[in-house]
């Protein structure tokens, strides 16, 4: 048994390649008015799906991830990006040593991986201490309607030729367990198993807006993700942009 996003990165690309990047950062990027030649921090990058297409706009990226393997992918994808570099990093202790940034980035719902209300607050007092005057970060998290799908569906399974998994997912309270079992196929066509427990927590808006205050962004919306519109209980995903204007 591993933790998050071990083994799973060898495969993170071929099971979520139902995710539109190039789509997902033009939503960011035109509905938040992001200039040219923006210094970006991207927490979670993971595989470095999204970091490509910011990149792609010639802005500076310096894209980080806790997951070791997840990072390793990502290199071997961008390594011909001059605009673009990587670090080994925690969201929960980002040092001011950092720099400043134009915009901070978490995506994916990485901001659910932190699992407790004082971790989002130390999450949000650590990128506010890294934004420049104006500054802008974005993030999404789980939003209601996620919740109902997980409390719906708690099983899913995908068959594939090379890989295939079984997902299952647990609610308590707040508390979102996913566990992983996963199969890949060798170029000798054998297969090897791993599995791996995802822990995650569920942040309301309120959640949200009370801790980003406290981090001291004077202010934060909450979209209905991939609109401009208003979070409703049927939202999937939700969308928030904090500043300190």
């Amino acid at each position: 048994m591993t933790g998050a996003y071990g083994s799973m990165a060898a495969v993170y690309d071929e099971w979520m390649r139902h995710l539109d990047y190039s789509a997902w950062w033009h939503y960011l990027r035109t509905t938040f008015a992001i200039g040219d030649s923006q210094s970006i921090l991207e927490l979670g990058c993971g595989t470095g799906n999204l970091t490509k297409e910011i990149a792609k706009d010639g802005h500076a990226v310096l894209a980080s991830d806790l997951s070791g393997a997840m990072l390793t992918q990502a290199e071997a994808k961008l390594r011909d990006r001059k605009n673009v570099s990587f670090m080994l990093l925690d969201m929960r202790s980002l040092p001011k040593a950092l720099g400043s940034y134009d915009l901070i980035v978490a995506a994916c719902d990485a901001v659910n991986y932190l699992r407790s209300y004082d971790e989002l607050e130390q999450f949000l007092h650590g990128a506010r201490a890294l934004l420049k005057p104006h500054g802008l970060l974005l993030f999404d998290v789980h939003g209601p309607g996620r919740m109902a799908e997980f409390s719906e569906r708690p099983e899913r399974n995908r068959v594939g030729v090379k890989s295939c998994y079984l997902w299952s997912v647990a609610l308590h309270d707040t508390l979102i367990t996913h566990r992983l079992t996963g199969f890949l196929r060798d170029n000798e066509n054998s297969w090897s198993r791993f599995d791996e427990v995802h822990l995650q927590r569920y942040f309301t808006p309120t959640d949200i807006a009370k801790a980003a205050t406290s981090a001291g962004f004077t202010r934060v919306q909450g979209f209905d993700f991939l609109s401009a519109s208003q979070p409703h209980d049927k939202s999937k995903r939700l969308q928030f942009s904090c500043s300190a204007d």
